[in-house]
């Protein structure tokens, strides 16, 4: 059982994440970058983080990695808006060290607040919003461009990064307490395979445009997270994930309605 234990926990760490990634690409070269920013949201990176980090270290450990995860979704507001920004200006390779140094230094400052839940939401909330309002100025798509050409490489590429951001996060993570465990929990790894891409390929304004239908997404994730960190001190394991992503599905399809209004 316990080889079994540690083959499953592999498997949600190095393959769930990069079929995540895999589908929000495939998802925005069909439908556009809002689209592949609706996908990114959803809970397939932290949630293959947390159920590690719950079978791993129990449902104590685990509610309290899923409270700080939502102080985890400011410093993951702060990350988009700070990318979306430099990347106006500098190469991928150059804005990504920003906005990774911008969330984790979110991340430090909130890390000495023992928040309670509601008020960890209120806040994760309400940097969403303000975070998408905050974005560039961009002029909208023309309906008759042209998908720009990708080389053969390019969803390999996509899903191999993925797969190594999940694995380094998830091993720092759990070597680091509860508390950091969750800070760490909304890193930005599909997010920032997206960007990325999205940037060299694409140019900025389409990163912008990604990151408008990723941001309200994201409301999705955060009562995800206050879901798990209400119910995994009183459920099993997996009745408070499905419970959780039930709510995700519901409140993401909600948050998107609204911003497209």
């Amino acid at each position: 059982m316990g080889a079994l234990a540690g083959v499953s926990t592999l498997l949600l760490r190095f393959l769930l994440a990069p079929a995540l990634v895999g589908v929000a690409s495939l998802c925005a070269r069909h439908w556009g970058n809002t689209v592949g920013g609706w996908i990114a949201a959803l809970p397939f990176v932290a949630g293959p983080l947390l159920l590690v980090v719950t079978l791993e270290q129990g449902h104590a450990f685990a509610a309290g990695s899923a409270r700080s995860a939502l102080s985890g979704i400011v410093a993951l507001a702060v990350f988009s808006n700070v990318y979306a920004r430099l990347c106006l200006k500098w190469p991928w390779w150059a804005a990504l060290p920003g906005g990774w140094l911008a969330y984790l230094a979110s991340a430090w400052a909130m890390s000495p607040w023992d928040l309670g839940v509601v008020a960890r939401l209120v806040g994760a909330l309400v940097s969403l919003w303000l975070a998408r309002a905050l974005l560039p100025s961009v002029p909208e798509p023309r309906e008759a461009s042209t998908a720009p050409s990708r080389p053969s490489w390019d969803l390999a590429a996509r899903m191999g990064s993925a797969a190594a951001l999940v694995g380094t996060i998830a091993t720092l993570a759990q070597r680091m307490g509860p508390n950091w465990s969750g800070l760490l929990a909304p890193f930005p790894i599909s997010t920032t395979i997206l960007v990325a891409f999205t940037q060299a390929q694409e140019g900025p304004v389409a990163v912008t445009r990604m990151l408008r239908g990723f941001l309200p997404a994201l409301t999705g994730l955060t009562f995800f997270f206050a879901t798990l960190a209400f119910l995994l001190p009183l459920l099993p394991t997996f009745q408070a994930f499905a419970i959780g992503l039930a709510i995700t599905a519901a409140t993401q399809a909600l948050a998107i309605r609204i911003a497209g209004k």
